[in-house]
């Protein structure tokens, strides 16, 4: 049986300060130094690995612990974080300072907790002499942050064909996702005319119906459908761009968007939306519209009656109960399970679930409140539940 108590608790501390101390930013990544650290430690404790190449300085890792029946379950993180720019920043991203219960640094929430708690688990399991019911893998991938590309050629590697549960480590502030949603980025192009700027009237400007465009839009978002369970559809109109020169009428203007989508049917709503009313404010300045998708990742539901699902949400509803369980002890039939949502973030589900058919659950320390921001920080006391509550299930595996 597995315990969380303080010395597990201290290494895993240990580990993460290890992980945040590396810089892995994405661009460009250069995952390859935390590989190779993460599998000295593994090949230290017995665990055998595989480099899963990606690009130059660029890999995966995927780690097997042989259990007694065929299959697997999966854990799985990513090792890459999102850029810093430094000089926002009240401490160093990459000099972990543990203080006032907190752990500060890049990668502190996101996820390098999360990769730090199962690297723990696969410590413990292994420490324990007990052989688990299927294989335990994990997977650590690189360019989760840009594209997905190391989870999609782990997906594609053959290594883990076998794998009936995914678990995903991501922050979740102590909820437990079925699936997540969609990813929809679509780019917009406004094309007017060109002009000097002393004289506006001899030109038309892209800028104005592409304002306007992303004004309607925003409020028409407002009012997306919630669906229990899913949300609403989100959308973020991330970038603008238009016009090169001061005195100039703007010809182009790009606007980049950001939509995740509960259901196909409202990603079929968002593009017909945004087309429409693209269209409309065009027109009204005598300019042209266009778009196009650059990205377009279907949401994932996973089967609440799956018994792993099951067991996980067990494992989560157990901690509940006992507050901040040491054992991790699973909750006892009958007891409330929590509710079943879905991650409002996309995680490398995306291309590891179409590809092998598995169910997910997303669930892991921090909050996602906490990523791609400066000073970002990770609550040391749900590093301790994270670690509780996945030992809580990966128990039910090492039953005899």
């Amino acid at each position: 049986m597995l315990v969380i108590d303080d010395a597990a608790y201290r290494e895993t501390v240990a580990t993460l300060e290890k992980l945040v101390s590396i810089r892995s930013v994405n661009p460009p990544g250069n995952e390859d130094e935390i590989v190779g650290v993460v599998k000295s430690l593994l090949a230290e404790n017995g665990i055998d690995s595989t480099i899963v190449p990606l690009a130059d300085e660029r890999s995966s890792l995927v780690a097997r612990i042989p259990g007694r029946e065929s299959g697997s379950i999966v854990l799985c993180g990513h090792l890459d974080t999102v850029n810093a720019d430094e000089a926002k920043w009240t401490v160093h991203p990459f000099e972990p300072r543990i203080e006032d219960g907190r752990m500060w640094g890049l990668g502190s929430a996101d996820m390098k907790s999360g990769v730090a708690t199962i690297i723990e688990i696969a410590l413990l399991i292994v420490r324990s002499g007990v052989m688990p019911k299927k294989d335990i893998v994990l997977v650590l991938t690189g360019d989760e942050e840009y594209s997905y590309s190391g989870a999609a050629s782990v997906a594609k590697s053959g290594l883990i064909d076998d794998a009936g549960f995914l678990l995903i480590t991501e922050p979740t502030a102590g909820r437990a996702y079925c699936g997540q949603k969609g990813e929809l980025w679509v780019e917009v192009t406004f094309s007017g005319r060109a002009a000097h700027g002393s004289i506006p009237a001899l030109g038309i400007s892209a800028i104005l119906p592409a304002a306007r465009f992303c004004l309607a839009l925003n409020e028409r978002a407002k009012g997306f459908e919630e669906y229990p369970g899913r949300g609403r559809t989100s959308l973020n109109i991330g970038q603008f761009d238009g016009g090169w020169q001061v005195n100039i009428v703007p010809d182009t203007a790009r606007v980049k968007l950001d939509i995740r989508t509960v259901s196909v049917d409202d990603k079929k709503m968002a593009l017909e939306l945004i087309e429409r009313l693209g269209r409309e404010e065009a027109e009204k300045e005598g300019a042209k519209f266009s778009m196009k998708v650059l990205a377009d990742k279907d949401p994932i539901i996973s089967d609440a009656d799956d018994q792993y699902v099951q067991a996980f949400l067990s494992a989560v509803a157990g901690s509940r109960v006992t507050g901040s369980p040491v054992t991790g002890s699973a909750v006892a039939d009958g007891d409330k399970l929590p509710k079943v949502e879905i991650a409002p973030y996309s995680t490398d589900a995306v291309e590891i679930v179409p590809s092998l058919g598995v169910p997910v659950v997303i669930y892991g320390p921090g909050d996602i409140a906490q990523a791609h921001q400066p000073d970002e920080f990770l609550e040391l006391s749900s590093l301790r539940g994270a670690l509780a509550v996945v030992a809580s299930f990966m128990n039910q595996e090492l039953e005899t």
